[in-house]
């Protein structure tokens, strides 16, 4: 491997990383209000109190990685339709304006009561005469916030491959898949903390069956989630084996060269493999006998956090690996 300068080191790493876990979390969180309704109102209030913070820490590192982090502000004066990362600005900004709305309509009542709104045009200029939004107000915000952002969310978990992609430079990123395969990975990052979070605070009032009903539905889209990530992987490396002599070299660097290690051990065995395993385990019961999903929170916590290290890794191998490929000279094939 020929010298690098990482020009894009750790810090963007944790940016791509929990930029996905965001956008993961409000979408499932806005499917579990579309689908489950009361069902599921655990899930979602969960993914929304998750969903700004990830990637309010995660744009924290990407401003200490610019060399003149005050300046970051320059980003969203312009908007320039050729340039992922212009666009990309702009929809992270309408995500977390989203998703920090989102996040107040779900926070408990007596502090959501806080939170007051005109009920007539005429009270706007007067704030003294706003009141707190009745549980029909909340719920159809709620509903429509969730239908909003679900797009959004779902463009913010695929601009982070997009951002590789459009970088013809780089033989290893310059193919379409890696926006799939980012997407797919951030979609079950967010399920997986959701999942966590679920697992490690269970609820007081509802018992063991409505844990099964939470569980068996986060386990589902999970376990999805996995399997399109797997069915991208393997296109990918076919792709690049047929691509140009430059793209076929790149995949040697995780098929025997320094990032094979983390690829195949964390991203594929660790955040893939495993959890798939523990998943399908639990949810046998339910595809072959018709019974109950079987739970357990430590598993459940476990492959949870399979997930999040794999999905962590994956950026991490791309990012890095990403930037040692290189176009190599047509005199030297």
């Amino acid at each position: 491997m020929h010298e690098v300068d990482f020009h894009w080191n750790i810090l963007i790493v944790i940016y791509l990383f929990t930029a996905g876990i965001s956008a993961g979390a409000f979408v499932i969180s806005g499917l579990a209000t579309y689908l489950g309704g009361a069902k599921y109102k655990r899930i979602s209030r969960i993914g929304a109190l998750i969903a700004p913070w990830p990637l309010v820490f995660g744009l924290s590192m990407l401003m200490f990685d610019l060399t003149k982090p005050l300046q970051f502000w320059w980003l969203f004066l312009t908007v320039q339709w050729t340039s992922p990362m212009s666009i990309g600005s702009w929809l992270l900004t309408f995500f977390s304006i989203l998703s920090s709305l989102y996040f107040l309509l779900w926070i408990p009542r007596p502090w959501r009561d806080l939170l007051r709104v005109p009920y007539r045009w005429a009270d706007v200029f007067s704030p003294r005469r706003w009141q707190p939004m009745t549980r029909e107000v909340v719920g159809i915000s709620r509903r429509v916030l969730a239908a909003v952002g679900f797009p959004i969310g779902l463009g913010v978990g695929m601009y982070t491959g997009i951002l590789l992609g459009a970088i013809p430079s780089r033989p290893l990123w310059n193919t379409p898949m890696i926006a799939q395969l980012f997407l797919f990975s951030a979609m079950s990052s967010g399920v997986a903390t959701v999942l966590l979070i679920a697992a490690a605070t269970p609820p007081a009032k509802e018992g063991h069956d409505h844990m099964h009903h939470e569980r068996h539905f986060l386990v589902t889209v999970d376990a999805v989630l996995i399997v399109l990530e797997i069915f991208i992987v393997i296109p990918f490396f076919l792709h690049q084996a047929l691509n140009t002599w430059s793209s076929a070299e790149s995949v040697n660097l995780v098929l025997g060269g320094p990032f094979t290690l983390p690829f195949w051990g964390g991203v594929i065995l660790l955040g893939l493999l495993l959890p798939l395993a523990i998943e399908g385990f639990e949810l046998y019961p339910v595809v072959w006998k018709e019974a109950a999903v079987k739970y357990s929170r430590l598993w459940g916590g476990a492959s949870a956090v399979m997930v999040l290290v794999g999905g962590f890794l994956l950026r991490y191998v791309f990012v890095y690996a990403g930037q040692v490929s290189h176009f190599l000279p047509l005199l030297e094939r």
